[in-house]
């Protein structure tokens, strides 16, 4: 049940039967839903149209690219409330969730935007229902029925559009921990490694034995360090820095590190780590005075 509840959207069979559950959709429910197919076919074009027609709904773009990109948003918005209606429960439903999810995400749309357009579209069903109906009893029931089984549908594409999110942060991130980290040459004598990205452990590996290889390769007397680029470091990291610094001083060359940031540098004391370790020197500019006054020692 666990899995269930932290992962609803990796388990297709039974996890979907529970959360129709959790959201009280029974398969009458669904019925009902089904059975407005042809009303929201008929409407859905309408719908869509004065959606996006609003004022201050929606700024219509100039760019011809991005025009035609929201145009296949809208499509694949007009495909994914009809999907609404079928209230399916198998694993092509499953996968209709999933795939919404990943295109709202690949195309930047945000879940405000989203969760707008399904309240405005369900909102507008519910008139047609109460149009259409005779009997204000049987209306409010297909109501109801609409509005639980539209929060369930929502739900699952939520949970989709956050895990998608979550995959892209984390390509990202490993994209960019295994970019290669330059050594530059300022002078003669001093060497600038200017660090960009994660900074996990394994980069943090490579990353000392790129310094140490350029101290030997150039007789290089001082390193400024930058990590101006680098949002987080947890307490292995910042031990690989010491370790990296200190290596450094035995391979006879001063250290300085620059661009420690407040988030950072705040993480660093509360596991511990100290100024003299780290030989720190601010920003960038500092750094790089403070290596060549060393040089001149």
């Amino acid at each position: 049940m666990n899995e269930v509840i932290s992962s609803t959207i990796q388990s297709p069979g039974e996890g979907l039967r529970e959360v129709w559950g959790w959201f009280d959709v029974s398969q009458d429910d669904r019925a009902r839903v089904a059975d407005l197919s042809p009303l929201i076919e008929q409407n859905i074009d309408g719908i869509l149209q004065d959606y996006y027609s609003r004022d201050g709904g929606y700024d219509h773009p100039s760019d011809e690219n991005t025009s035609g990109s929201m145009q296949e948003v809208r499509a694949q918005q007009r495909r994914h409330l009809l999907e609404l209606f079928d209230a399916g429960l198998d694993q092509k439903y499953f996968e209709s969730r999933e795939a919404a999810g990943i295109f709202n995400e690949s195309y930047g749309i945000s879940p405000s935007f989203y969760m707008g357009l399904y309240t405005y579209a369900i909102n507008r069903v519910c008139e047609l229902v109460q149009d259409s109906c005779e009997d204000a009893a049987e209306a409010q029931t297909v109501q109801r029925s609409l509005r639980k089984t539209a929060a369930c549908h929502q739900a699952l594409t939520m949970e989709a559009f956050s895990a998608a999110r979550t995959e892209a942060i984390e390509q990202r991130e490993r994209q960019l921990s295994e970019l290669p980290t330059p050594v530059l040459r300022l002078q003669e004598g001093l060497l600038l490694v200017p660090v960009v990205g994660t900074l996990d452990s394994h980069r943090s590996r490579l990353l000392t034995i790129q310094i140490l290889d350029a101290i030997r390769d150039q007789s290089a007397r001082a390193v400024v360090l930058d990590i101006t680029g680098v949002a987080a470091v947890d307490s292995m990291v910042a031990n690989h820095l010491i370790q990296t610094m200190t290596a450094t001083r035995l391979m006879g060359a001063y250290s300085v590190l620059t661009g420690i940031s407040s988030e950072v540098a705040q993480a660093l004391v509360k596991i511990g780590v100290t100024g003299e370790a780290l030989n720190p020197a601010g920003d960038l500019e500092r750094g790089v005075a403070t290596a060549r006054k060393l040089l001149e020692a």
